[in-house]
């Protein structure tokens, strides 16, 4: 028997929930199966703050608890773990419609506290955590359209400061950060329609360089980093519809090299890097519908074959490497609309 123990927040409305802990058991047989049975410690704890912080009750059910309620509802933000554990929440849409306000979840207190805002109002931007801690906020969408517009967030002060500008405005895009510590952004929905360019930040001086242009316009697809260093970008949406194509970024010649398709069309979907080097990719949706299905990329072959179905078709779900390994799924909308349900891979 093996404990895992993780933290998921999802962040949809102003509550949260935690996933408290979950025990695995696993038999083998003619057959293997595996069973994991959820258990949960009761416990009350009530906090009064300031007019910064939010108060928390927190609420133990079986398998997951409750905690404190963020200060104001939204979705389509950004949240990003800090060296010092606590979680940076920012912008995103709510109740007054664009947000640029931010705040911090403490996940010793189960307490939110406002912090700095941003300075502009901003959803479906990208955060990035720099090398120096600091967290990188690229465009997005404003109340004026979409956004060029960067900014970082200092964690020691609380407060956020501008940056250089971007050559592109865009959303829906990915930053994949580096080995050599710049940041990678690529792809979008710009202000003439969907985008095929990249370009790269640099810390150390504030400012933007283009790179390299992908083969393939594309919006709402995923980028991931491998062990060579490499950046995957897969999927999405493009001037030419739905992609099931793949490209490869080299930080060493800034160019692009496409690489095998993928089984399926997909976007929103996820991408998790398996402890073997294989690159996971989960749900979404495509032309096929919201498809359950799930294929890895193999990054010696450069080709993608198909894995294990998930139980429940999804999109717009999130998947998180746990320490052992396996790749917890959760949520998403399915056949049946907006899901509860998590799954282990």
């Amino acid at each position: 028997m093996f404990w895992i123990f993780f933290v998921l927040l999802i962040f949809s409305t102003s509550d949260c929930i935690l996933i408290d802990q979950i025990t695995s058991t696993s038999s083998s047989s003619s057959s293997t199966s595996s069973s994991s049975t959820s258990s949960s410690t009761t416990s009350t704890t009530t906090s009064s703050s300031s007019s910064t912080s939010s108060s928390s009750t927190t609420t133990a059910v079986p398998g997951w608890t409750i905690t404190g309620s963020m200060n104001a509802a939204r979705e389509y933000h950004t949240a990003s773990t800090l060296a010092n554990g606590s979680v940076l929440v920012a912008g995103g849409i709510g109740s007054p419609g664009s947000l640029n306000n931010a705040e911090l979840y403490n996940p010793l207190t189960g307490i939110w506290t406002t912090t700095g805002n941003m300075s502009s109002v901003r959803a479906y931007h990208i955060a990035s955590i720099l090398a120096n801690g600091n967290v990188l906020v690229t465009g997005g969408q404003g109340s004026s359209g979409f956004l060029n517009s960067a900014e970082l967030y200092n964690p020691s002060t609380g407060t956020w400061t501008t940056t250089g500008n971007m050559s592109f405005v865009r959303a829906y895009h990915t930053a994949s950060i580096l080995a050599n510590g710049n940041v990678l952004v690529a792809g979008g929905l710009g202000s003439t329609g969907y985008l095929n360019s990249a370009e790269l930040y640099n810390p150390s001086t504030g400012t933007w360089t283009t790179t390299g242009n992908m083969n393939a316009t594309r919006y709402e697809h995923i980028a991931s980093i491998l062990a060579n260093g490499y950046v995957l970008v897969a999927g999405g949406q493009g001037s030419s519809g739905l992609l099931s194509s793949t490209e490869l970024y080299s930080p060493s010649t800034g160019t692009w090299i496409t690489t095998g398709n993928m089984n399926l069309t997909r976007y929103y979907h996820t991408v998790s890097i398996l402890t073997n080097g294989s690159v996971l990719v989960a749900g979404g949706s495509g032309s096929a519908g919201s498809p359950n299905s799930a294929e890895l990329y193999n990054l010696l072959t450069g080709t993608w074959t198909t894995t294990r179905n998930m139980s429940f078709v999804r999109a717009y779900h999130t998947a998180s490497t746990l320490a052992n390994g396996s790749v917890l799924v959760t949520g998403g909308y399915g056949s049946t609309g907006s899901l509860n349900s998590a799954e282990l891979y």
